[in-house]
């Protein structure tokens, strides 16, 4: 894919141009977080303009915009869970560290504005921003506050704090390839469904190989605490229990005991091979095939660890 590598180089340009001159150190962070290797982020919007026919240099612009979003939420995640160490506000403070991600959300505005796009356009791409980042700060507001107790809150919460953001990825450098509104549509069902599979991957990684604490330990209901409470087995009634009781961080240990019995994680990755399988057949209608390689290679790659994930001892996914 030599020929999306080679638009790097001029996102990281326009980055570095638009960040302003008196402010270096605001460059260093996002540079620090996004420069090399560019963030994955970067290639969807990329990727969905060729996909749809458009020619991808034309959205260098908005794969600019999307790594500072994209990093700024990355910043605001970490401040707000603090559950992994040697991130940004471990070196300096919270305070910074949340005044460095409001920068960046700024920034991703400033690159926005700067893109030669018509008019139209840019009143489309700009609208889901905006809607973009109010629906994924209500959808962290909705985890923060505890809000997510069943599997209906669950999938709630996550369409809008992470799927939204990968689906307004894909559509708006599809907007910049397109007018035609069915395959838009696609590049967004392609970012939708790839947003939640990273997410229920995240939350198994988060439980059984976590780089820092673990989400139980955190006292957090995800989606594997989620399904070993929605369906029988002898044990229900003791996860529930210890749910209800916000006992959740104080039996971490026993809770994954009972998710290992449950085999949930061959459950979870199941569930988030459906998501591919969906994210894939949504851009089979777009007409370029080095684009839809890129999408399909993208959400592909998120896989690429599976096997330390599942128990040594599984054999098959339901």
């Amino acid at each position: 894919m030599d020929w999306l590598k080679s638009l790097y180089p001029l996102v990281r340009d326009i980055i570095s141009r638009e960040s302003p001159d008196y402010w270096p150190g605001l460059r260093d962070v996002l540079y620090g977080l996004a420069g090399e290797p560019m963030i994955p982020e970067a290639i969807l919007p990329l990727a969905s303009c060729k996909a749809v026919n458009g020619e991808a240099k034309e959205a260098v612009y908005i794969s600019a915009a999307i790594v500072a979003a994209a990093t700024c939420l990355r910043i605001f995640d970490d401040v707000e869970d603090k559950d992994r160490p040697g991130k940004l506000w471990c070196d300096v403070g919270p305070a910074r560290a949340w005044n460095y991600a409001s920068a960046m959300q700024i920034l991703s505005f400033n690159i926005l504005s700067k893109a030669p796009l018509t008019p139209e356009v840019f009143h489309k791409v700009n609208r889901c921003f905006i809607d973009t980042f109010l629906h994924i700060t209500c959808g962290q507001e909705r985890d923060l506050s505890g809000n997510t107790r069943t599997i209906k809150d669950y999938w709630l919460t996550i369409e809008w704090k992470i799927a939204c953001g990968y689906a307004t990825a894909c559509a708006v450098g599809a907007m910049v390839g397109t007018i035609n509104a069915e395959l838009i549509q696609a590049c967004r069902s392609f970012g939708h469904h790839l947003g939640i599979a990273i997410q229920i991957l995240n939350d198994m990684q988060s439980i059984w190989c976590s780089d820092g604490i673990t989400d139980l330990k955190q006292g957090k209901v995800t989606l594997p605490l989620l399904y070993g409470l929605s369906i029988d087995h002898p044990e229900r009634d003791e996860l529930n229990f210890l749910m209800t009781t916000s006992e959740v961080s104080t039996h971490g240990e026993r809770i994954k005991d009972i998710l290992d019995h449950l085999d949930t994680r061959s459950f979870l990755i199941w569930a988030a091979l459906m998501e591919r399988d969906q994210a894939i057949k949504a851009i089979s209608i777009c007409p370029n095939p080095d684009g839809r390689e890129a999408l399909e290679a993208y959400i592909t790659g998120i896989f690429g660890e599976m096997d330390l994930l599942l128990p040594q001892n599984s054999l098959a996914v339901p």
